[in-house]
């Protein structure tokens, strides 16, 4: 299993960048190291990290409440998660790279 993580600057924001960022290190993470689950969290005043978790096929697993402390404050956690037979089923894997290559 692996964390996945990401950082986008504001300039950068709305281009798609972290979401292709993310959807290749699913596939590396799968393919290369042969995981079996990726999991990835965000604080939930962020949903646009979420949006990015689910576009790539990441589940919502749950909420940890105020699980961590940033700036005086307690924040929420939000996990998600996929596993490599989910990833499968979506469309990736071997199968799925082999098509993207012939287009």
């Amino acid at each position: 299993r692996a964390d996945l993580g990401y950082w986008v600057g504001k300039p950068y924001w709305n281009n798609g960048y972290c979401s292709e960022a993310a959807r290749r290190g699913v596939r590396f993470g799968f393919e290369d190291l042969l995981l079996n689950r990726i999991h990835a969290h965000h604080i939930s005043r962020n949903p646009a990290s979420g949006r990015v978790m689910e576009h790539i096929g990441m589940s919502l697993e749950g909420v940890m409440r105020q699980h961590v402390r940033k700036w005086e404050k307690y924040e929420d956690i939000v996990n998600y998660a996929i596993l490599r037979e989910d990833w499968v089923k979506q469309g990736g894997g071997p199968a799925s790279s082999a098509r993207s290559a012939e287009a």
